[in-house]
């Protein structure tokens, strides 16, 4: 019975031996995805602090783009304004053209002068309207590119 012991005991102690480098085995497996999940936890909340800065620097680049857009809008409704008052000032001067000639008396430098008058600011107004388009135009591009990158932010999220 004492070589059974002795046999048994050694059996005993190479199995708690095996426990025991299973245990270790284990453990540093456990540590080592300890350190990956810590890892890929910091690489999550860069990436959410790189996400969020991205969408506040959208947000503000839309808030700035709408701002200009209602600025354009503004001029090309101040811009309509003078139109239709260089048009009234236009039809005027048609309207003391046609009574030269019918051989009503008027002085033709005053018809000249407001004839001039008249296509200065139509002019200066063209000027106006063909800057505010451009101006819209640049908007409504950037507003484009603004929704491109808000839809790559989407396909970034999902993955």
């Amino acid at each position: 019975t004492y070589d059974e012991l002795r046999e048994e005991n050694t059996m005993l102690k190479r199995l708690i031996r095996s426990m025991q480098s299973s245990l270790e085995s284990r453990m540093y497996t456990l540590q080592s995805l300890e350190r990956q999940l810590k890892a890929s936890l910091a690489k999550e909340q860069r990436e959410a602090w790189e996400l969020q800065s991205f969408v506040q620097l959208t947000e503000w680049s839309i808030q700035e783009m709408t701002q200009r857009a209602l600025e354009a809008e503004s001029n090309v409704e101040k811009l309509k304004h003078e139109i239709l008052i260089l048009q009234r000032e236009l039809e005027s001067s048609k309207a003391e053209n046609e009574n030269l000639r019918a051989g009503q008396t008027m002085e033709l430098g005053a018809v000249k002068h407001n004839i001039d008058f008249a296509l200065q600011n139509l002019h200066e107004i063209i000027t106006g309207a063909n800057w505010s388009i451009r101006q819209l135009a640049s908007g409504a591009e950037s507003l484009h590119f603004v929704a491109e990158i808000l839809k790559s932010t989407g396909k970034i999220s999902e993955v």
